[in-house]
């Protein structure tokens, strides 16, 4: 998994501080698969904000208010100020940026490409090529989500998931866990195997904020 650009990212130190680990515990969870992570050229693990906070959620602490802001995704919806309107009040409380014409959104995401892009198809369509803009979209930010607000599937792209204009339960069900909102932690079926797992070494009060950035691991 390699890390976008501005991406905040933990070393395994940062992990056993905020865990109140050692450092061989970090490393068995990473090689049993337990929490997503990825190596430097030089072979040494570093981990994504959004993967720690998810980790620490997941298994009892709470996430210090640092980490969440640099963990928060975002989403940038693109459609007239209805569209705009409409989402907010279906995603209360999820940060929202608003593109209302189709070439900000090209230009927003050259520059700051965003996690999740919401676009409300039929009230864009008459400005624009619809499938050329989602093509380069695409090309500038593939590692985002594609919503497509639409009420037909038609030519859209295998990239793009469709959810119907004002579908309201549908854009919750399938928005709100690409941002972590309104989501209770669910402990995963086996605890990470190692010297204890998180939820029996946390206490009662996560760091209230991230440790400062450690040297080099130890190989």
């Amino acid at each position: 998994m390699a890390a976008m650009r501005g991406e905040k990212l933990l070393t395994a130190s940062d992990l056993a501080a905020l865990c109140e680990v050692d450092l061989k515990t970090i490393h068995n969870w990473v090689d049993r698969g337990r929490i997503a992570h990825f190596r430097t050229p030089g072979r040494h693990l570093r981990f994504r904000a959004a993967d720690v906070a998810e980790f620490l959620r997941t298994w009892g602490y709470t996430v210090p208010r640092e980490l969440a802001r640099a963990s928060a995704r975002t989403v940038m919806v693109v459609g007239s100020k209805e569209t705009m309107a409409h989402v907010t009040r279906s995603l209360e409380g999820v940060p929202l940026k608003h593109a209302t014409h189709p070439y900000d959104a090209l230009v927003m995401a050259g520059s700051d490409p965003a996690d999740v892009l919401l676009i409300d198809l039929p009230s864009i369509a008459g400005e624009i090529d619809v499938g050329q803009m989602l093509e380069a979209l695409h090309r500038a930010c593939p590692q985002s989500v594609f919503v497509a607000l639409a009420d037909e599937a038609q030519g859209l792209p295998a990239y793009a998931t469709r959810v119907g204009r004002f579908d309201v339960t549908a854009l919750k069900t399938l928005i709100l866990p690409q941002v972590g909102g309104a989501r209770a932690p669910q402990p995963a079926a086996e605890e990470p195997a190692a010297a204890q797992s998180p939820a029996q070494g946390a206490t009662e009060q996560a760091p209230a904020s991230l440790p400062r950035p450690s040297g080099e691991l130890r190989s």
